[in-house]
């Protein structure tokens, strides 16, 4: 992956979440837990509601 879409993406969703850490290596080749922990930890912080 492209260094700088790796620095977009840590700058943009650093804002967001604190972990996991949006290390390059693992934004450059993610595994689907990695993925899985971001998307649940955005949607923690971000949405109004939570789903039970």
């Amino acid at each position: 992956m492209n260094a700088a879409v790796v620095k977009k993406t840590q700058e943009t969703l650093g804002k967001v979440i604190k972990k996991p850490p949006l290390m390059e290596k693992l934004l450059s080749k993610p595994p689907f837990r990695y993925l899985h922990d971001i998307f649940m930890e955005v949607r923690r912080n971000s949405w109004d509601f939570k789903i039970a």
